[in-house]
């Protein structure tokens, strides 16, 4: 007598996003986003090949989102940016073995700007439908401006920087719910593709240009982002 195998058996691993619990519904909005500012402070820091560092600056950066579900668990929204940053150092030094450099009256002002597309899919820990693993994909384009000034001798010297930068990122978090409507997300940036273009205007007298395209993969704890979120 001849054994028939035993149909083969479907193994549900508990991913399939049909039979996973409803973590936000269809039909809601999600509004909130990041924020951060830091100053800094430095009198005669060393660090490294650089000592006698004295400066002063801060930073400062806003990215509202906004979110609309297209179905349980998957939403799409756009995402926009601001950050300033503004650098005085007044004097350092930089040294190389025998070689040494002096560096005094350099100052720096950034500004960007930035705008995404964005696609969020939620992925419910377990049974739970108040924290969640997610996946932010995020096509944006920024656009920036830097002015760097330099004093030499009796005279500065001063470059005017215009940047464009198309990107595609992938964010991945984890966002939990404080109550019905709030929620505190944790993310980290670590799949970023990026064209950028940069064009220099030297003293108003001679430019110059540069193209790049990037691609990192990496998590960098030091980049771990915080934000706070609404759900209507």
């Amino acid at each position: 007598m001849l054994a028939l195998p035993a149909a083969a058996q479907k193994m549900d691993r508990g991913l399939s996003l049909s039979t996973m619990p409803s973590f936000t519904q269809k039909g809601k909005w999600m509004t909130g986003g990041t924020a951060s500012w830091t100053i800094h402070n430095n009198d005669n820091y060393s660090a490294l090949i650089a000592e006698g560092i004295t400066s002063t600056g801060y930073s400062v950066k806003v990215s509202p989102a906004f979110c609309y579900m297209l179905k349980d668990n998957l939403g799409v929204g756009v995402r926009v940016g601001y950050s300033r940053s503004n650098m005085k150092l007044d004097e350092m030094k930089v040294g190389f073995g025998d070689l040494s450099m002096d560096i005094s009256d350099l100052h720096t002002l950034r500004h960007n700007y930035q705008i995404q597309g964005i696609m969020r899919n939620y992925i419910p820990i377990g049974q739970s439908k108040k924290i969640a693993l997610y996946n932010e994909i995020q096509l944006g384009y920024n656009l920036g401006t830097t002015k760097m000034a330099i004093g030499l001798d009796d005279e500065y010297d001063g470059t005017f920087s215009d940047s464009r930068k198309i990107e595609l990122n992938f964010c991945p978090g984890i966002t939990a719910f404080a109550n019905d409507h709030w929620a505190v997300d944790v993310n980290v940036n670590m799949l970023g593709l990026g064209l950028s273009q940069m064009e220099q205007s030297h003293n108003q007298v001679s430019g110059g240009s540069m193209s790049y395209t990037h691609m990192s993969f990496q998590v960098n704890v030091l980049a771990i982002g915080f934000g706070l979120y609404y759900y209507l």
